[in-house]
């Protein structure tokens, strides 16, 4: 797997980790960025299960920061 998809991943894990709080802005900022860096990179890559699943994952995500506080 090539570092750039790490670098992407490792964004969208500190705008969901709970070790330190971000504020919701900040958050969702660092969500909607490194996923569509990675919707990106799997459409350009032809990784089409990861695009869904990213988009799967982004509802998730989303649905979390909003409903879940």
């Amino acid at each position: 797997m090539n570092i750039e998809l790490w670098l992407y991943f490792g964004i969208v894990f500190l705008g969901l980790q709970g070790l330190y709080q971000f504020s919701k802005e900040v958050s969702l900022t660092m969500l909607t960025i490194g996923n569509i860096l990675i919707l990106h990179y799997s459409f350009a890559n032809f990784e089409f299960e990861l695009l869904v699943l990213t988009l799967l994952m982004m509802t998730a995500q989303l649905t979390r920061i909003f409903w879940g506080e």
